[in-house]
């Protein structure tokens, strides 16, 4: 007798074997059953013959058949042969000709202080310059059957470069090149360059505002009422006033921020300025400051950092997503100053919205119960003509409720996983943090009532939790 997969055989002799082989060929098992008492013992030539007979050639396990047969297991399957499964190949690989990491954070010497002129912000490219090299997807390893048959091998992925304007593909597709000079935006593993608009003074009267789909440098500052709108990176030698700054990239400020908080500064990447006064400030990931906070307001996705050992937060709100850190929070004059974390609000309410999950699967239960006892019905030939249209009316609202439900059920963990990102928020004072500072961690708050040193605040089961921070 001959095997196909998935399905069993036994000896043509005494029909005590029976072989099984899994539908993707990788696995044989075998059943004994017990030989009439007038019988012989089974033998490990009629195993073989069996598995002859049922194509099994390759991966046999000799010693399990023995021990089988040795110990007289019956009516119980035994794996007796193990194909090589295939091994996929190797996917694409990139390798890039820039820094995909750089954020341009300023570093902090020994002495705490922030050196702004030692940065390289703005990646630059020239024309024809390589931006990244593609490595092809490799071939996978082929598999082996207990048939003794070959296993095809998936092949890797094969991706192709992400890029947009001002870039090209070579020939051959393994090249990826500037076709003019600009600088390199890195978002979301897509490749653009983009032109760079130097401006040599300041941001004035004889400039005016600045609406640019690339990257913009600043020689010196802005002022104040000015609007800017960049596509790209934005680079400040000098100081910003009161103005309004709306960037796709990151921004660099090498001086500080300040004015009668008339004004708004905003970046889809990060936001670094020397100190900040009276201002708004938002962040698509992370703000980090070299000096100062003073009674302004800023928010960031990410972290709010306000670095070095003179670094402080005194007054008016701060909110991050994961972190808040600065050597001092809040002032000896109780200066009323509040850092928030761990809460995004639009999550939240998303989150609540895909309760309905509970309504639908209620629901799901009675279609399927309704479906199936008039199955059984037109089974028997007793479904009358009106429950026939009634039966197709529940199939198609099955086919749709199922549809909703998964879509559902991915929403949920999509917002679940983007919860995760808060779970070790945390509010950091390196050296102090003042009385009159109030600590919000989500709807949690907590109003300091006593000045602590080098302290860590976290949320443990709804509580505000203070812990010693000790610097790495």
């Amino acid at each position: 007798m001959t095997t196909t997969n998935g399905t069993n055989t036994e000896t043509s002799t005494r029909r005590l074997i029976r072989v099984t082989i899994s539908k993707d060929r990788l696995l044989a098992m075998m059943a004994l059953r017990r030989p009439e008492p007038r019988e012989s013992e089974i033998t490990q030539d009629e195993v073989m013959a069996a598995l002859k007979e049922a194509g099994i050639v390759h991966g046999i396990q000799h010693d399990i058949i023995a021990k089988s047969l040795a110990e007289r297991i019956y009516d119980t399957p035994i794996k007796v042969a193990t194909g090589d499964p295939p091994i996929k190949g190797e996917d694409t690989k990139f390798e890039y000709c820039f820094d995909i990491n750089c954020d341009g954070t300023p570093q902090e010497d020994k002495e705490g202080r922030i050196d702004y002129r030692d940065i390289n912000y703005i990646q630059n490219v020239e024309k024809d310059a390589v931006l990244a090299r593609r490595t092809p997807p490799s071939p996978g390893t082929y598999g082996r059957g207990v048939d003794g048959k070959e296993i095809i091998a998936p092949r890797g992925r094969d991706l192709s470069f992400k890029y947009g304007a001002n870039t090209r593909v070579s020939s051959d597709g393994l090249e990826l090149t500037a076709t003019t000079a600009g600088a390199i935006v890195f978002r979301n593993g897509t490749i653009v360059v983009k032109d760079v608009v130097v401006i040599d003074g300041d941001v004035d009267f004889s400039v005016g505002n600045i609406d640019c789909n690339g990257s913009v440098r600043v020689k010196g500052n802005v002022q104040a009422g000015f609007k800017l709108n960049v596509g790209g990176n934005l680079e400040v030698g000098g100081n910003v006033q009161d103005c309004y700054i709306n960037c796709r990239g990151n921004i660099l400020v090498k001086g500080g921020c300040f004015g009668k908080g008339e004004g708004s500064i905003h970046a889809d990447g990060d936001v670094v300025v020397k100190y900040a006064e009276g201002q708004r400030i938002s962040s698509g990931n992370d703000v980090t400051v070299g000096g100062e906070l003073l009674n302004c307001h800023v928010t960031a996705k990410e972290r709010v950092w306000v670095k070095g050992k003179k670094g402080k937060i005194i007054g008016g709100r701060t909110n991050a997503g994961k972190e808040i850190r600065a050597s001092v929070i809040g002032s000896e004059a109780g200066t009323p100053t509040t850092v928030t974390v761990a809460f995004d609000p639009v999550l939240m309410w998303e989150y609540n919205t895909v309760y309905e999950i509970r309504r639908l699967e209620t629901n799901q239960e009675r279609v399927k119960q309704s479906i199936y006892e008039l199955y059984m019905l037109y089974l028997d030939s007793k479904l009358p003509p009106a429950k026939v249209a009634e039966l197709r009316k529940l199939e198609e609202f099955w086919s749709n409720l199922s549809q909703a439900m998964k879509t559902l059920h991915t929403h949920k963990a999509e917002i679940e996983e983007k919860l995760k990102q808060f779970k070790h928020a945390v509010i950091i004072a390196e050296d102090t943090m003042y009385d009159g500072v109030e600590a919000h961690f989500g709807i949690v708050y907590r109003q300091i009532t006593k000045t602590r040193k080098q302290c860590k605040l976290t949320l443990e089961e709804s509580r505000i939790i203070f812990s010693e921070y000790r610097p790495t």
